[in-house]
């Protein structure tokens, strides 16, 4: 049987090529989707490392002159008055919240290896973004008044940064150093790693894992930072940011506070991502339809061109079930034709690691399946009518055909 299918296939291969090519094109066409698809599900799968759920974002703006909240006592009554409000449970200032695009980057050292650099994002957050953001730690502690005293900063670095650094080796207690801003800059500032976490993807849920080193703000040595992350009991009506304004008001009545919830916030990025994200699936939808019309056309055409054929194997005894599954098999022998050589191609991706940073052998071979799946699908469905009128035609027929 398969031997004749392949004899089939043979005897029209010119047009088969055609078909043939529209499959291939297609097929890498999906697998590219399938690709970015399961990246990014990957991503959005992966732990935040931190939670958002009654959580509020506060930026504080001073009306007369737009920059930074510069004064540590000012600093010191946004937080007692904020703590003093029954919703609150816990506030933190950050230099930057969670889904607020903004990031820094410098490169460090660690200190008995100063040859080798390490260029990493860094955020500095204060002692109480753990409590505040639930932030776990994997290993150490986060940080605390008692780093004041140390004479050195205190840092916590993600898991990533941290194997990098320290390969096969315990981070806790280690010193690193953090260069100036400026090329061929000298070390800035020294800190000590009191911490891990396993990640903190403050830029949000489809962020790429990356180096960060989480820096801790100093209320002494460090300007203050004009972010809050408010911690509310659960439950606590969205009205509430009419009366979390009215009391950052009292604090200082010029500024201009901009609040929202962290669950609002990262809705908004999700709904950025998707305007960028939609648009190549739908192609990619709207192609498969145009493909599956012209590939359903060309199968009945060539179901009715075979007449003769289809007539004669009737005759000397072919039942309409051999037909039926001739026709379909026929299909499904053309497409993993067409795949097997987009397979050769494909393959070379994952072999020669140009795209690495989205697809290991694991999820090429996901994908590839996936991929199959769907051309397979989209075809045998394609060929079931054209596969029914043939096993229906009367021998009669054929030989009265012209």
């Amino acid at each position: 049987m398969f031997m004749h299918l392949i004899k089939t296939l043979w005897k029209r291969k010119t047009k088969n090529l055609l078909l043939s090519l529209e499959i291939l094109l297609i097929f890498c066409v999906i697998f590219t989707v399938v690709v970015g698809v399961m990246y990014n599900a990957n991503l959005f799968r992966t732990p935040l490392g931190y939670d958002i759920a009654d959580r509020w974002r506060v930026t504080l703006k001073a009306a007369s002159d737009k920059e930074e909240v510069a004064d540590p006592q000012l600093v010191d009554n946004y937080r007692r008055s904020l703590l003093a409000m029954p919703e609150v449970e816990s506030i933190s200032f950050v230099q930057a919240t969670p889904y607020l695009q903004f990031g820094l980057r410098s490169t460090f050292t660690v200190q008995d290896r100063v040859d080798r650099q390490y260029s990493t994002a860094f955020l500095s957050l204060d002692d109480e973004a753990s409590k505040a953001l639930n932030i776990p730690l994997a290993e150490g502690r986060w940080f605390s008044s008692a780093d004041e005293s140390s004479g050195l900063g205190a840092a916590v670095l993600n898991r990533r940064i941290a194997d990098t650094m320290f390969p096969n080796q315990n981070p806790i207690g280690k010193v690193i150093a953090k260069y100036g801003a400026k090329e061929g800059k000298k070390i800035q500032s020294m800190y000590k790693i009191v911490g891990v976490v396993e990640q903190y993807r403050y830029l949000g849920d489809y962020t790429v894992p990356e180096n960060l080193i989480l820096l801790r703000h100093s209320p002494v040595l460090s300007a203050p930072l004009d972010h809050i992350v408010i911690k509310v009991k659960a439950g606590t009506a969205r009205n509430f940011e009419i009366k979390l304004n009215r009391q950052l008001k009292m604090v200082r009545n010029d500024a201009e506070p901009r609040i929202s919830t962290l669950t609002e916030e990262r809705a908004d990025y999700l709904s950025q991502k998707m305007m960028f994200y939609v648009p190549p699936v739908i192609i990619s939808l709207f192609l498969l339809v145009m493909v599956a019309f012209g590939l359903f056309g060309v199968l009945w055409q060539n179901t009715t061109s075979r007449t003769p054929e289809i007539g004669l194997r009737r005759a000397i005894g072919a039942s309409s079930a051999d037909i039926y599954k001739q026709i379909v098999l026929e299909q499904a022998l053309l497409c993993s034709l067409a795949m097997a050589v987009a397979f050769v191609f494909l393959v070379q991706l994952p072999f020669t690691g140009v795209a690495e940073k989205y697809l290991t052998w694991g999820s090429f071979f996901q994908s590839i399946g996936i991929s199959m799946l769907i051309i397979y699908t989209v075809s045998i469905i394609c060929s079931l009518y054209p596969a029914w009128l043939a096993s229906r035609l009367s021998p009669t027929v054929a030989l009265h055909y012209e």
